[in-house]
């Protein structure tokens, strides 16, 4: 039997938000669903630090959880798998993104995030121009769900 090694791979915000959403489309929550279960079984799954951010800039502008909800979410998340963080040549990285492939600031950040910590798979339904960024594969969990 051939053994396969699952690479470092992470979520986006938009993951998380599906997951949590009770309004948001039933096929997008069953699929978040699953990748969060993922996440919390796999030794080789992380957490951008901005990810968790941004979910829970989200949840607070939405109301869709109180301060003490959201952060006992990004807690429980922040236990659930290994938190990234960005150093200076990270930002650096992603402002070139930024220049060169008109990407949106914190969707840089995630991918030089990943790129230097050697996260291989990012999925997230902010796919942008780049299909492999900085050598990130950034895939969309959700292309099945809308192609429905």
């Amino acid at each position: 039997m051939l053994m396969t090694t699952e690479l470092p791979w992470t979520i986006d915000t938009n993951v998380l938000i599906y997951a949590t959403e009770p309004d948001a489309p039933v096929e997008k929550q069953v699929v978040a669903k699953q990748l969060l279960r993922r996440l919390a079984l796999s030794p080789q799954s992380c957490l951008v630090g901005q990810v968790l951010s941004e979910f829970m800039n989200v949840v607070l502008r939405k109301k869709a959880m109180s301060h003490a909800q959201a952060l006992e979410a990004v807690g429980l998340l922040s236990q659930a798998a290994r938190i990234l963080g960005a150093s200076q040549p990270a930002y650096q990285q992603a402002w070139k993104l930024v220049a060169t492939h008109k990407y949106q600031v914190w969707n840089a950040l995630i991918v030089s995030i990943c790129a230097e910590h050697g996260v291989k798979t990012l999925y997230s339904e902010d796919a942008g121009s780049l299909k492999r960024p900085l050598g990130v594969q950034v895939i969309n969990p959700f292309a099945k769900v809308a192609a429905d």
